[in-house]
Formats: structure tokens, sequence, C-alpha cells
């Protein structure tokens, strides 16, 4: 994996998944890991393409990041790179936090749910 996808991958996970436990931040990198595959797009579009990972409407938020949130967001992004840990989501390729939704996006009525971990849902 070239560093620029590593890094895009380490931040969007912190973007998304900052203060959930590992296994979830595991799933949300395994989640753009699946898309990429599944979807036949390089890792790097599939993270920048638009209205997909919503914590890039915060990216100001990695100014000002924790260095022991960071060095776990891209530990995560490590172990489900490398392999080092199996994909907890059920090559899930979407997830969503439904704490902040008023209601579910249309999406959700074509997909399977697969595994809830943390305050994070994801789905096929």
């Amino acid at each position: 994996m070239n560093p620029l996808a590593f890094l895009l991958l380490a931040m969007m996970v912190c973007l998304e998944a900052e203060g959930e436990p590992f296994q979830g931040q595991v799933g949300v990198a395994y989640v753009a890991l699946n898309r990429s595959a599944q979807w036949g797009q390089p890792l790097t579009q599939v993270l920048m393409a638009p209205h997909q990972f919503g914590g890039w409407r915060q990216a100001h938020r990695l100014e000002r990041l924790d260095p022991l949130a960071w060095a776990k967001c891209k530990r995560a992004a490590n172990h489900a790179v490398q392999g080092w840990e199996a994909d907890p989501t059920g090559k899930a390729v979407h997830f969503l936090s439904e704490q902040d939704l008023k209601r579910p996006p249309a999406w959700v009525a074509r997909v399977r749910k697969t595994v809830k971990i943390g305050g994070h849902t994801f789905y096929r």
C-alpha cells in the first residue's frame, strides 16, 4: 500500500471512529478496504469519494488530535491493512453511527446489518 493511501485510511479512521473501541476502529478501516476490493477502485479514490465518509467534513479535528488517539487509529488501520485482525464486520461496505441520526439513510433499506461494534452498526 502506498504511504498516501495508508495516511488517508488512518485519518479516516480517526475522523469516523476516534472514540470507538479498537475493534470498531479496525472495522471502519475494513469498510474502506472492502469497498476498494469489491468495487474495484483504488483505496484513495474510495476514501476521497464525495459523500462517502462524513468525517472529512470535520477534517479540522485532525489539527488538534491527541497523539495517543492518532497512534491508536494508525495501529487499527495497519492491523486491517496487514490482515493482523480478521475483518470483524463480515465484509461490510457501509457503517453508520445511529446516535447521530434523526432517521436512517435510505440505503439502509437495501443492505443487511452484519454487526454492531461500539457505536457503529456495519452493513453489507
